[in-house]
């Protein structure tokens, strides 16, 4: 995927949640106080809740998002950074490839 195809295809907040949700179902979602495999999806809250105990699990749950104030729309880009070249990027150049003010490991 070129800059010019990822730009089309994640061009704001909302797609990136609707794609990363898509990949999420695709896996499934394992509720964390049951095991239970089957969840309804709650849109307002972008969130699973499991048909047999009612936990909630968040999109982010279980993954490298977790804890993370970022917006998916900056972790897709950071992914994309990633992903684009053979030598890969550092910290710092992401930090101002993205135009991100602060740099925080982990998102925390």
């Amino acid at each position: 995927m070129n800059i010019f195809s990822f730009t089309a295809a994640f061009d704001s907040e909302e797609a990136c949640r609707t794609h990363f949700k898509e990949e999420r179902d695709k896996i499934g979602v394992i509720c964390k106080k049951c095991s239970h495999k089957e969840h309804y999806w709650i849109k307002s809250q972008w969130s699973y809740e499991c048909k047999k105990c009612r936990s909630r699990t968040s999109l982010r749950s279980g993954t490298i998002m977790q804890s993370s104030n970022l917006s998916f729309l900056i972790w897709y880009k950071t992914m994309f950074l990633l992903t684009a070249t053979k030598k890969g990027f550092s910290s710092k150049e992401i930090q101002r490839q993205l135009g991100l003010k602060r740099y925080e490991p982990s998102g925390q």
